[in-house]
Parts: C-alpha cells; structure tokens; sequence
C-alpha cells in the first residue's frame, strides 16, 4: 500500500514539474495567441509563417534581409513585419509595424490621442520601459508620434534570446 502512494506521488509530482516546464518554455506562444485577439491589422497576427503572411496579401511582400530575422514590407497596406531566424518563434512573425489608420492593436489606433493610448496599455497592464515602449512579459508595443499616434508595433520576445543583439 505504501508502495503504491509513493508511486502516485511520484507520477503526480512529475506530472507537475513537466507541465511547469513546458508552461514556462511555452508561455509567449501563450501570450502571442493572447494577444492575437486584440491585432486587427489585416489579418496578420503574430507566429504567422511566412508562407501564411504572404498569401494573406494580394501583393507580394518586398522582402528585407536583416540580422535576427527577415522583413516584409507591405506598401500598400503600410505594414512592415519581422519574422525571426532564430528560436521558438523561427520564421514566424514576432514583429508588427503599422502606420494603416484602419488597423488597430489593443483598440489603438493611428491618429488616437497619445494620452488615451496609455490608458488603455495601462489597462492591460502594459509598463513604460524607455521613451514611448511598453512591457508587459514578453510583448513589447512601440507608439510613434507626438500627440497623435503615427506608428505602432506590437512584437513578441523569445525569452531565450530577449537580451540578444544582432
């Protein structure tokens, strides 16, 4: 009898330990789902392959070579996306750049007030890490402009490489 408690507590605590790790190893694609149902930024979302970013678009996207990860430019819609190289998130999108009026992250959108900008990332929790970005865990959202909003980016962080410049 005792042998068998001994068993189930075993099992049942590396249950627990194997859930812990792979909950902490796999949070951020947590967090980007999250997230993904506040992006209205035609249609693209975060983790999206390349293959899936591109036949999104009527237009092709010119890409752009970098270190880290690639972009895409979509000129048309004013949307520029990064994929990454490297990581959990390896050519998925972990970057969203958009200067389109009709796009939206969080509900913000260009030409909003900056002011109400912040109250609404204050509500989701989002801190003021330098000048004009926002933390909250692994998702980062950059606001451009003076008063108005003329720029937004949302990108998602693979903890493994966070401190890593390329």
């Amino acid at each position: 009898m005792k042998r068998i408690k001994y068993i189930i507590i075993s099992i049942s605590f590396l249950i627990i330990v194997i859930s812990s790790l792979l909950l902490y190893k796999y949070y951020p694609v947590i967090e980007a789902y999250y997230y993904n149902r506040e992006i209205s930024i035609s249609g693209v979302k975060l983790l999206m392959t390349e293959e899936e970013l591109n036949s999104s678009f009527e237009e092709n996207g010119e890409f752009v070579p970098g270190m880290g990860g690639n972009g895409w430019r979509f000129s048309k819609e004013k949307i520029f996306v990064m994929t990454s190289s490297i990581g959990l998130f390896k050519d998925k999108v972990s970057s969203i750049d958009t200067e389109n009026s009709s796009h939206s992250i969080l509900g913000i959108r260009i030409g909003d007030n900056y002011d109400s900008a912040l109250s609404v990332l204050e509500k989701y929790g989002f801190k003021e890490s330098s000048d004009n970005i926002f933390t909250k865990d692994n998702v980062l959202i950059q606001l451009t402009g003076g008063s108005k909003i003329s720029r937004m980016r949302i990108s998602i962080q693979d903890p493994a490489y966070k401190d890593v410049v390329f």
